[in-house]
């Protein structure tokens, strides 16, 4: 598996080579998407169609269904548009996959039409207003802003200085 965590509902996917890969690579996609504030940017993380895992895993479409079902009502949730793929038939468990530690009824529509009865995790908090800034960002915008600032005060001292050259001949 990659290093960095996944971004992208795509890139849970990659290099999944067995189902316990798939749940650590969802997880860590699941804690990427805990950073995301806006309907734009989840948009951006989930518009890409991830390759089917189907074929590769023999799971009967767990892992596709699970994904598909996951975006689809984290977009229900968040009153966002669902991507096409997720609607796709090849994204459907071939048989019931049901937790038996929960009640059928809370289980939300977007899994119970893939055949997955469990209750997931919700990480999506989206927030009005602008988005958040990572800490890195804010410092580089701060040193542009301070150097602008100094070099407009260096342009005074410097014009100051010619006037008062100016005034002394």
């Amino acid at each position: 598996m990659s290093l960095s965590p996944p971004k992208t509902a795509a890139e849970v996917t990659f290099n999944i080579h067995e189902a316990g890969d798939f749940q650590s690579s969802f997880q860590q996609w699941q804690s990427e998407l805990r950073h995301v504030s806006s309907a734009r940017e989840l948009r951006q993380r989930i518009q890409d169609a991830p390759p089917l895992l189907r074929s590769r895993l023999k799971d009967h479409g767990y892992c596709d269904a699970y994904l598909a079902a996951y975006v689809a009502w984290i977009c229900q949730l968040s009153k966002t548009t669902a991507p096409n793929w997720v609607t796709q038939s090849n994204r459907i468990a071939d048989s019931a996959c049901i937790d038996d530690a929960i009640d059928l009824s809370q289980t939300p529509d977007a899994f119970r039409q893939r055949n997955l009865f469990t209750i997931p995790e919700n990480v999506i908090q989206l927030r009005r207003g602008r988005p958040k800034k990572s800490a890195a960002h804010k410092l580089k915008n701060n040193a542009e802003r301070q150097h602008r600032y100094r070099q407009r005060v260096k342009a005074k001292l410097a014009r100051l200085e010619q006037l008062e050259r100016e005034q002394t001949k």
